[in-house]
This record gives structure tokens, C-alpha cells and sequence, in this order.
């Protein structure tokens, strides 16, 4: 039933972005949304918490806001206050899901870039920072990044106890 609904969804998609309903269009985004969701697992490992995930999006909305001031300032000022550096950020006891989102969101944040996610022998995130002033202010931010993707999609495993 899951993966029905998929299709469905998917294939309603399709035909909303091509802006033509038509049955070759229809038949087309079918076929389409059927190879696709059948590489998407069904099995859910996590559920969502709406709240937690708008928690979560007004600080990373906070923190973009942020890191385009100083970069602004950066570029603006003749002063170099660059400081560039790596670091290795634990991600023990977070679920894929979790460290990708971090990843990415690390990513997106100007300022930063994540370069490596290693999985084994435990998961380590590896970014590099433009305004690298303090090690540990900076492994904490992206640990309070992990936590408030951990409570907007905990694993269902765990939401139950």
C-alpha cells in the first residue's frame, strides 16, 4: 500500500510540473515514479517531529543568516581575519540519516564545508572551517546541529521508550 501511495504521489507529481495532463504524460510519469520508488526503501527507520524539525530550521535559518554576516564583513573589510582549519567531529549513536542531513546542512552553511563523512571504524564528520577560532566552539556547534537533527527525526526504535 506504501509503495502505491508512492507512485501515486510521485506519478501526481510529474504531472503537475510538466503542467499537462494528458495520458501519455500520465502513463510516462507512471513509469517514471515506478522505477524510482522501487529504489526507496519502505521500511521506515525514523518518523518526523514536526515541532523538533522547525526547531531545527529556524537555527540552521539562524546560522546561514550568521555566517553571511561575517563572510559579508570578510569580504567588505580590509582585515584578514581568516583562520582556515579541520576538524573531526564524533558522531557516535546517530543514524545515517542523521549524519547526512549534518552533512549537508554543514555544507550549506557558508563558512564551512563538510570534506568527508568516514563511517568505520565510528563515524567521524571531517570539515573544513574558514573562521577557525576556537576547536571547540566549532566541534560544538556542529554537535548541536546533530542533536537538533536527532530530535526532529529520531529513530522510531527509540521514540517508543
Amino acid at each position: 500500500m506504501k509503495r502505491a501511495l508512492t507512485v501515486l504521489g510521485l506519478t501526481t507529481l510529474w504531472i503537475v510540473l510538466w503542467r499537462d495532463i494528458s495520458a501519455a504524460n500520465a502513463l510516462s510519469g507512471l513509469a517514471i515514479a515506478a522505477v524510482v520508488s522501487s529504489g526507496i526503501p519502505t521500511k521506515a527507520e525514523h518518523r518526523v517531529r514536526p515541532l523538533a524539525l522547525a526547531r531545527f530550521a529556524g537555527y540552521f535559518v539562524v546560522q546561514l543568516i550568521e555566517a553571511n554576516l561575517v563572510l559579508a564583513r570578510e569580504v567588505v573589510t580590509p582585515q584578514n581575519r581568516i583562520e582556515t582549519g579541520i576538524i573531526a567531529v564524533p558522531l557516535d549513536g546517530y543514524s545515517d540519516l542523521v549524519a547526512t542531513i549534518v552533512a549537508n546542512a554543514t555544507s550549506l552553511t557558508p563558512g564551512t564545508l563538510t570534506l568527508e563523512l568516514a563511517r568505520r571504524p565510528e563515524p567521524v564528520l571531517y570539515v573544513h572551517v574558514l573562521h577557525l577560532h576556537d576547536l571547540d566552539d566549532a566541534r560544538a556547534d556542529v554537535e548541536a546541529m546533530a542533536r537538533r537533527v536527532e530530535a526532529a527525526f529520531p529513530r522510531i526504535a527509540a521514540a517508543a521508550r
